[in-house]
């Protein structure tokens, strides 16, 4: 059997593809959660009342409501891939583009590798990329966070044959 690793092109189009929902998502959430406040709960944010009393429910909500678009933007993107890559092995962006994420040994990514490569990849996302380049020069095509949490990239696309 002839193993093909998913390239750097491929994996940042993935990449794309996977933030362009995670921010849908994320400003979906903000927006609906403005509605629901707004017309269900009646509060206006930009004017809470005093929550000086534990059973003001209305006052605390409204003071928690502008941290909800800040814990969404971390806890989102975690939860996604992580969910992801433990249920079936790629996010709908490594779907799209024919990537599929599993273990060196060749097993499935179970949550505490699937995990430890999320740490892995905000650590690689924070070197600016550069851990992404390792996919260049590595015989496997692994990045960084790859080789951190030892998992490799799969193309699961059969090659096209070439047309006369």
């Amino acid at each position: 059997m002839n193993t093909r690793y998913g390239g750097l092109a491929s994996r940042l189009v993935a990449d794309a593809v996977d933030v362009l929902i995670l921010a849908v998502l994320v400003a979906g959430t903000g927006w609906f959660l403005d509605q629901w406040a707004r017309l269900v709960l009646a509060i206006d944010v930009a004017h809470c009342p005093p929550a000086d009393q534990w059973w003001r429910v209305r006052a605390h909500l409204c003071r928690l409501l502008p941290w909800t678009g800040p814990l969404a933007v971390i806890v989102y993107p975690v939860v996604y891939r992580v969910g992801f890559w433990t249920l079936t092995g790629w996010t709908p962006g490594m779907r799209l583009m024919g990537l599929r994420l599993i273990r060196s040994n060749g097993r499935r990514v179970g949550l505490p590798t699937a995990l430890l490569r999320m740490l892995a990849a905000i650590v690689t996302a924070l070197t600016f990329g550069v851990g992404y380049l390792l996919v260049l020069v590595s015989p496997r095509r692994q990045a960084l966070h790859d080789r951190l949490a030892g998992t490799v990239m799969l193309q699961t696309r059969a090659a096209r044959p070439p047309t006369p």
